[in-house]
């Protein structure tokens, strides 16, 4: 089918862009709140223990933390004359349907255990993290410097909407009328969400559907250039990078920085419902409402303060209040009973935890090298993602040997590494400094 001049592409028009990629963006935190938080809370609420339920998270966020290997592939396979990623994006939407399809068609975890679900699960988090990284890439590619700041944030603004309709929303649905309803319900949006990129194209050159491996793109386009590097050139390029002390240390950082908060998340279900008595369903409206605004207040604000106090001050200033937020709520142990203490606790770890993320995502952008900003801005990001895994495993070996107290003082100290590494980190470039560079699109998976 070839392509007809008289429909708007993305590359066009603003608003389509915006639209597109907030949808996108909303499908993939739909199965993020549904999964860390509604299943979470049933599983605890069967009887599944804070190991189990640990394992599950770490399946869940592992393919999230390899996502970086779609990278290459990607750039080196962007030759459709059906765009450069959208065939990417589709065949990432139809693995999702299709793993959305089989977990359907089972009756439940009680019906058929957890480790099938966990394989589904594991199944559908690697087509949805590769939709993350070509819709990222999508993004670089035709996002105006000018608009990349706003179209970020209403991306990340529509991935904690996904999170909550996920959450707090399926909770209500699985509640009400039961597992395969709750799936169906997402199957839809998704459904909804595949149009976009089915009837959107990149460019005015590229076809609504090709065959063919034809490259639409001009030979003279830079993106296209870029397409035909070797790949051990980029590697050589980000080992020069990863050898310099700035990126190095950026690197553990994204990796530890947020290991105790995501603790937090993962043993929260487990504790909340388990040990204070919560029902699942209050464990998930909350999770999946008041929290996540919690976390959204801290993304906004932490990002403002950032550009006005300093970059480095802000995320010194976030560790220090995970540090304070873990110690005083391990301490206050008799009052345990009170849900307001409770509460509190919740909504202040995910508040710093996302001023902390958001504090050192400004600085990704600010340091990333232009000649490998893409593929370097990834690898943070998947680090970051790789927390989650590592937050999410250290809980089933403490679980074992601690009571909940103890685990929170360890949280507590873990919370002091990224002060350390803060230490080593030398003087952070100003923008100014590097008139060569732009700043990478910021990710929230």
């Amino acid at each position: 089918m070839s392509s007809s001049p008289g429909c708007m592409t993305l590359a066009q028009s603003p608003r389509l862009r915006l639209v597109t990629f907030s949808a996108l963006y909303l499908v993939q935190g739909i199965p993020t709140g549904f999964i860390t938080i509604t299943l979470a809370a049933l599983l605890a609420e069967q009887g599944y223990s804070a190991g189990a339920v640990a394992a599950l998270m770490t399946i869940n966020y592992v393919p999230w933390g390899i996502k970086v290997l779609y990278g290459p592939w990607l750039d080196r396979h962007s030759h459709s004359a059906m765009g450069r990623r959208r065939p990417w994006i589709l065949v990432a939407q139809c693995g999702m349907l299709v793993s959305l399809g089989v977990l359907l068609a089972v009756p439940g975890v009680q019906g058929v255990g957890l480790v099938p679900i966990a394989l589904i699960i594991f199944v559908y988090n690697l087509f949805g993290a590769l939709q993350d990284v070509a819709t990222d890439a999508l993004a670089v590619d035709l996002l105006d410097p000018d608009e990349r700041g706003f179209v970020s944030g209403a991306m990340w603004s529509s991935k904690i909407g996904g999170i909550a309709i996920g959450g707090a929303g399926m909770s209500m649905v699985l509640n009400q009328f039961g597992w395969r309803p709750a799936i169906a319900v997402q199957l839809v949006l998704l459904l909804i969400a595949v149009g976009f990129p089915l009837l959107l194209r990149e460019r005015a050159s590229d076809r609504y559907w090709a065959p063919s491996a034809t490259n639409a793109t001009s030979p003279a386009d830079p993106t296209d250039a870029a397409a035909h590097e070797s790949i051990r050139d980029v590697v050589a390029r980000l080992v020069d990078t990863f050898r310099r002390p700035v990126a190095s240390i950026l690197a553990l950082l994204a990796l530890l920085a947020a290991v105790p908060t995501r603790m937090m998340v993962t043993y929260g279900p487990v504790f909340t419902v388990q040990q204070l008595g919560w029902t699942d369903t209050g464990y998930s409206q909350f999770a999946g409402g008041p929290a996540l605004l919690a976390g959204a207040a801290g993304a906004v604000l932490g990002g403002w303060l950032a550009d006005r106090l300093g970059r480095r001050r802000m995320v010194a200033a976030a560790a220090v209040g995970i540090i304070a937020t873990f110690l005083a709520f391990a301490t206050t142990r008799p009052w345990w009973s009170v849900s307001g203490l409770v509460v509190a606790f919740l909504l202040a770890g995910m508040f710093f935890d996302m001023t902390l993320r958001m504090s050192l995502q400004a600085i990704y952008m600010t340091t990333t090298r232009d000649a490998v900003a893409a593929t370097q801005f990834t690898i943070y990001m998947t680090l970051g993602n790789m927390s989650n895994v590592v937050g999410s495993a250290l809980i089933t070996p403490l679980d074992a040997l601690l009571e909940a107290r103890s685990i929170f003082l360890c949280a507590a100290v873990l919370g002091v590494v990224p002060l350390v590494l803060l230490r080593w980190l030398p003087p952070i470039p100003t923008p100014d400094e590097k008139p060569t560079d732009r700043p990478s699109l910021t990710d929230a998976s």
